[in-house]
């Protein structure tokens, strides 16, 4: 199979990674952004207003620290063994970075991830059709709705940005349980 992964809240821990550096551009309280469940994926109207302006300082020099989540090189590996191609899908493009392949290249590189394609581009369920992708994991809604549209299976990682959002998507909490659903897509 041909697996689209993306990276922010589904690979790592983006989401809380950037309350700290969204309460001191904006200057706000993190705990105000912490007890509202806002980052930077659901920053309130007045905020958006300035997200490029956020990222633009912030993404090219923090983001290659992100922690990632707990298993994540382990079970793509697992995943890859199982005869499994990896194309790791994000919406990082140059409104937001210098240079977006090259940070994130260096992200996944530092965190060992094992992939054999890197596609940074918006529109995610253009590229799932374009790449053939079988199964695409994102953590986000819109994502996978659009993606599920065109037939593609589908996995939704949970997230503090889209935990409180209702779906009729397959969700998943943890890398092992999309390593499980993995292997027994593969014998199927």
């Amino acid at each position: 199979m041909k697996i689209g992964i993306d990276i922010d809240d589904t690979m790592t821990d983006t989401f809380d990674y950037l309350i700290p550096y969204i309460a001191e551009f904006f200057n706000v309280d993190i705990n105000y952004l912490k007890d509202n469940n806002i980052s930077y994926c659901n920053l309130p109207e007045d905020m958006e207003k300035r997200e490029l302006e956020f990222a633009k300082k912030y993404y090219d020099k923090v983001i290659l620290n992100t922690p990632f989540k707990d298993g994540v090189a382990e079970y793509i590996e697992k995943i890859k063994k199982l005869g499994h191609e990896i194309i790791v899908i994000t919406a990082r493009d140059k409104t937001l970075y210098t240079d977006e392949y090259k940070t994130t290249i260096e992200e996944l590189n530092n965190n060992k991830i094992n992939y054999d394609k890197l596609i940074c581009n918006l529109d995610k369920a253009k590229v799932c059709k374009n790449e053939k992708i079988d199964l695409f994991i994102d953590d986000s809604i819109v994502n996978c709705n659009k993606v599920k549209e065109l037939g593609i299976e589908t996995i939704l990682f949970n997230s503090k940005g889209n935990a409180r959002e209702v779906a009729n998507l397959n969700r998943v909490d943890n890398w092992k349980d999309i390593y499980k659903k993995v292997k027994k897509l593969s014998t199927k």
